[in-house]
């Protein structure tokens, strides 16, 4: 008997650029996202966004978000010991250890609304096959599928399907793909642009100079025949942008849920 696509894990990474925490189910919010993903952000005092793209110190910041206490840690990637606030109560010295970590004063915004989002009316989820995960690990020695998965911080995975099976659920621009995860309606809008993040090491931010090259070199090499990622321009691309209409609201998607391809739906967002 044929396997069938399966969600195998859900990620949401609740502080933008910060750590993932795995769940077994996740809600989707107002915002077309997963419930809790990228709600809150670090900002420097002109509002511009501390990430991974323009700050390599992102890196060695660890950190947990308990949402049933309300409490955050953080610690830096060479200490043991966490560092504890509640998130309403304890702002000011909140902000006080993250300003003393990044040098400059530095404030945690909050946006349920998922508009901390890198693209967020087209990419509320990210999704990609485990497959393709474990094909990338294979191109950089040493290289463990944790943390391939870490350089590329994909919110849902699919198993039960070949590398780069991802690609189906893209066409061309202007074109979604829908499909269903479980009962939830999801449209598959574009591969996923990479940047210099993935090229750094995500717990000590040690860089790999010629990653985006090797990484092109093989996605090329690999691209499955009915693939139209050759007309986005490059093959660095992993991942697929998604988007979850207002009409998901307060589903759940949870690990096991098939996953179904229903076909192209011309429309924009």
């Amino acid at each position: 008997m044929k396997e069938e696509p399966v969600l195998s894990r859900i990620t949401i990474y609740p502080v933008k650029s910060l750590d993932g925490m795995v769940l077994q189910k996740a809600m989707i919010s107002d915002g077309g996202c997963l419930l809790h993903d990228r709600e809150f952000a670090m900002s420097d005092k002109e509002g511009n966004f501390i990430i991974g793209k323009s700050n390599p110190l992102i890196h060695k910041l660890r950190s947990t978000v308990d949402f049933e206490t309300g409490m955050i840690s953080f610690r830096h990637q060479d200490e043991n010991k966490w560092n504890q606030f509640h998130l309403e109560n304890e702002k000011s010295a909140l902000h006080s250890y993250l300003s003393d970590f990044f040098s400059t004063p530095i404030i945690l915004q909050q946006n349920n609304a998922g508009r901390f989002m890198d693209i967020p009316d087209i990419a509320g989820v990210t999704v990609l096959a485990a497959s393709s995960l474990q094909s990338v690990a294979a191109w950089y020695p040493g290289m463990s599928l944790e943390e391939t998965r870490q350089r590329f911080r994909a919110t849902l995975e699919i198993e039960n399907v070949p590398a780069f099976w991802e690609d189906h659920l893209f066409s061309k621009e202007g074109t979604g793909v829908e499909f269903k995860v479980g009962d939830v309606t999801i449209y598959g809008m574009s591969p996923r642009a990479r940047c210099v993040v993935p090229t750094r090491h995500p717990e000590t931010g040690e860089i790999i100079h010629a990653f985006p090259k090797t990484f092109a070199r093989h996605r090329s090499e690999s691209l499955p025949s009915w693939s139209r990622l050759k007309e986005y321009g490059h093959s660095y691309h992993l991942t697929v942008n998604c988007y979850v209409p207002a009409s998901e609201k307060g589903k759940w998607v949870q690990t096991g849920d098939l996953v179904t391809i229903i076909g192209e739906k011309i429309f924009y967002i």
